[in-house]
């Protein structure tokens, strides 16, 4: 049996980016998501962060986002309130008029 060497606290991940993020975007990329640390195009490396931790997120305007309720990405990263899709953010500030709300980011999804 080998043994364990540590390799990282497990906040972050380098994942090949299959379209353009800016910094602080919701990445959906190579099997995780998580918030781009940096920018990056089609083709290039971005480390997205995915800790369970408290953010601040803009969604779109037709969902009621409320306390307590759980958001979802899309197989292409968009946030949703679709059950179907992969468990993203656990809401701690409902949407404002502006469309923000905080909430915590949740484990990575392994049900593929």
């Amino acid at each position: 049996m080998g043994k364990s060497v540590l390799r990282g606290d497990g906040k972050a991940i380098e994942v090949l980016a299959t379209k353009q993020y800016n910094k602080g975007d919701v990445v959906k990329d190579g099997g995780y998501f998580g918030f781009a640390m940096g920018s990056a195009s089609s083709g290039e490396h971005i480390v997205a962060e995915i800790a369970q931790r408290e953010y601040e997120v803009q969604v779109p305007s037709g969902l009621t986002a409320a306390k307590g309720s759980v958001l979802y990405l899309s197989s292409t990263g968009v946030i949703t309130e679709t059950t179907s899709d992969v468990p993203f953010l656990k809401i701690t500030v409902s949407k404002d008029a502006n469309n923000y709300v905080w909430g915590i980011q949740l484990p990575q999804y392994t049900d593929t």
